[in-house]
């Protein structure tokens, strides 16, 4: 079936790709070679290489990457701990998670241009430069003492770079894979929650030690070797259908398209808020030990770990064909749905344990299936991480608004944080569910 690059095609399914559609073009090699990963101009394809050494590298550098945009951005909770106890004390809770959720938001928010970059063909360029602006970012942050110091290294240097990080490192598995794409895509994506527990324990383990900058400096310096490793080890593919132009308005006049731009939009409103809170709620509810509140962070991330690695291997599997990722993501969001005003009733130790890590691994589905999902809706390759670079924005755009609102009452309370939760997650359900019906209709028509 061939491969229609006309606007209209974006409210069609994905349609199947046969062995017959990509092929390599350019110098004859094998694609398995050392000089071919190391070679990033002769690139351009036009088969889908679906495996292969190459192709399962992009998964390790992807992995790494992924460490380092989204797995910093969630491990700012132990960050907010210290903030708010010692180093700026003397700042409220809500504008503190102003740092994070600044830095959280530009990671999804940047997408607009990374993904339109990705599409261009700038990848390795893009990895290169972003990188670097986010080692260094760290090391001025282990220099800074005052909240506008924090909030420009942390929040707005660190975000644009893992900004330009993110979507690319999603879209570039999409185009080494297609029958392993869920279990690909899935432990790429699980690199979040792999930086979201290495990154918080390393800085509560070397704060005792060496202070607030040696242990910013650590995490710097591991951010530099593993980005380090991504840049040698990815190989961006030039597809012969490259866009003309970065952005096509067609796209918006599928309403099964906006409707997730929508549902993506309100769910990060709720979504972020307990990775931010955790540690603070474990501080006004139990008991006043930053080890123990600390923990709760290792928690989360260990239940989103496994959320992003599950749901999104499942989309694989037959026995998951039937509900596919739209229903998978729509059984993550009823989880986060209820999750959110269940919050409100955690009085316990154990009932908050068993809430962080549902609440973990729900949001994994949540954050880590749209990529899977957009291939139902929208069928342009050629133009796919734009229009899942525009989801995320419209993501980060509720992280932004929602996280600040949460915390708005003040220390020690929280109900105004689970009420949104709860809220927000609903209503990303009704939206979700509408695109759903769209992806769903396709994925039966063209076998997606």
């Amino acid at each position: 079936m061939s491969n229609s690059t006309s606007p209209s095609s974006l409210k069609e399914g994905l349609p199947h790709e046969t062995d017959h559609d990509l092929e390599p073009v350019g110098r004859p090699h094998s694609t398995s070679s050392l000089a071919y990963l190391l070679n990033k101009r002769d690139n351009y394809v036009t088969k889908i290489p679906d495996g292969g050494l190459v192709a399962w590298l992009q998964v390790v550098g992807c992995f790494f990457i992924f460490m380092n945009n989204f797995g910093l951005a969630s491990a700012f909770g132990v960050y907010q701990a210290y903030y708010q106890e010692t180093m700026l004390a003397n700042h409220s809770p809500s504008s503190i998670s102003w740092i994070g959720t600044t830095q959280a938001s530009l990671t999804l928010i940047v997408g607009v241009a990374s993904g339109p970059l990705f599409d261009k063909g700038f990848f390795f360029p893009v990895v290169t430069v972003a990188s670097v602006g986010l080692v260094f970012s760290f090391m001025m942050l282990s220099l800074c003492h005052q909240f506008w110091q924090v909030l420009l290294c942390q929040g707005i240097l660190a975000g644009i770079c893992t900004g330009l990080l993110y979507i690319p490192s999603i879209a570039q598995i999409p185009q080494y894979f297609s029958t392993n794409l869920g279990f690909a895509l899935g432990i790429v994506l699980s690199g979040a929650p792999v930086g979201g527990i290495i990154y918080p324990y390393m800085f509560r383990e070397l704060l005792p030690t060496i202070g607030f900058g040696g242990a910013t400096r650590a995490i710097g310096f591991l951010a530099l070797g593993l980005l380090a490793i991504s840049i040698v080890l990815v190989k961006p593919l030039k597809l012969a259908d490259a866009p003309e132009k970065l952005m096509d308005k067609a796209m918006f006049k599928n309403i099964y398209y906006v409707s997730f731009i929508i549902g993506a939009f309100f769910f990060f409103v709720g979504m972020m808020i307990p990775y931010f809170d955790c540690a603070t709620f474990w501080w006004a509810k139990f008991d006043h030990n930053l080890d123990s509140a600390f923990h709760t962070l290792l928690i989360i991330n260990a239940g989103n770990f496994f959320g992003r690695i599950i749901l999104t291997m499942l989309v694989d599997y037959k026995i998951a064909h039937q509900l596919g990722p739209e229903g998978l993501i729509a059984v993550s969001a009823i989880g986060l749905a209820a999750l959110g005003f269940g919050w409100i009733g955690v009085t316990t130790r154990a009932s908050y344990y068993a809430f962080l890590v549902l609440w973990g691994f729900f949001s994994g589905g949540v954050a880590s299936l749209p990529a899977m999902l957009l291939r139902c809706i929208v069928t342009r390759r050629e133009l796919f991480a734009t229009c899942l670079g525009i989801i995320y924005a419209a993501a980060g755009v509720g992280v932004l608004i929602g996280v600040p609102i949460a915390n708005s009452s003040g220390t020690g309370k929280f109900l105004t944080a689970q009420v949104v939760c709860g809220v927000a997650s609903t209503i990303g359900l009704v939206f979700t569910l509408i695109t759903g019906v769209g992806a769903r209709k396709n994925r039966m028509a063209k076998k997606v």
